[in-house]
């Protein structure tokens, strides 16, 4: 029994039927508006957290440095202090 191609045939069939809505009765409103200014609250609420999470974080940045041209500082996977 094929579910669905039947399921595909309900939801199908009465959008097609349907005529779209009358443009001038689509309006965004204000409950459209609230909901645009409540996510942009939120955004700058969730950066303003994020700074702040940010500012906690303290690391060596002189440990961070690579030395150049490649060479690696032992203790690696290929260096001879991880071999037994």
């Amino acid at each position: 029994m094929n579910t669905g191609g039947m399921n595909a045939v309900w939801v199908l069939v009465p959008m097609v039927l349907d005529k779209p809505p009358n443009p001038a009765d689509v309006k965004a409103g204000w409950v459209a508006f609230g909901v645009f200014i409540a996510l942009a609250v939120a955004v700058v609420l969730l950066w303003l957290s994020f700074r702040r999470q940010l500012k906690k974080i303290d690391f060596d940045e002189d440990a961070t440095v690579r030395p150049r041209g490649g060479a690696r500082s032992g203790g690696g996977p290929g260096s001879d202090q991880t071999r037994l």
